[in-house]
């Protein structure tokens, strides 16, 4: 085990939505060569990394942030950075919301940690999963059954959370869905969604 936790330092109002808070955290051990593999296994994160922010040519003016590598990533609302010695979530719900994901987080670099040399690191960007490509998965009959207004409305909440995937009851009780679904899961999955 890599990780038994991670601490937050500071709590600040979140700047994008003033009901919710931003935390910065630190992370005790240095964990920038493990962000390409925790790329590699959370399907929603970009990763910017060393070999990105060259020093560029002789005369450049360019500077770059200390803070590199980093890899940001939603979950939920919350908008997740990591970098190697620190994490900032913003658009957490609470101080008790902001630790369940630093857990969560802490499980993910354990993970990417001792299962590194099975992992193909990723350091580029990759496809994001977008509510329309959801969407197209779902049956889109707008039945409501989920509680939803319709099938995007749904597929939306699915990516912040909201919903599960099971919420869909179409796509569980109708065999001509089957195919569809078994898609549906395996994105789901590999987002790190239920």
């Amino acid at each position: 085990m890599l990780l038994k936790r991670i601490e937050i330092e500071q709590v600040e109002p979140c700047f994008a939505d003033e009901t919710k808070i931003r935390v910065i955290a630190r992370i005790p051990v240095d964990v920038g060569e493990l962000l390409p593999y925790l790329n590699a296994i959370l399907a929603n994160a970009t990763y910017v990394g060393a070999c990105q922010m060259g020093k560029g040519s002789p005369g450049d003016e360019t500077t770059y942030s200390a803070d590199r590598p980093a890899l940001t990533f939603t979950k939920g609302q919350r908008l997740v950075t990591v970098y190697p010695r620190r994490v900032t979530i913003a658009k957490a719900d609470d101080v008790e919301d902001a630790e369940e994901t630093l857990a969560w987080l802490v499980d993910k670099l354990n993970y990417a940690y001792q299962h590194r040399k099975e992992i193909e690191p990723v350091t580029e960007g990759k496809v994001k999963i977008r509510p329309l490509d959801i969407f197209g998965l779902l049956p889109r009959t707008n039945c409501r059954q989920c509680g939803e207004q319709g099938c995007l409305a749904f597929a939306l909440l699915l990516l912040q959370e909201k919903r599960r995937l099971k919420d869909c009851l179409p796509l569980y009780r109708e065999e001509q869905w089957e195919g569809k679904r078994k898609r549906l899961e395996e994105i789901i999955h590999s987002l790190g969604l239920e």
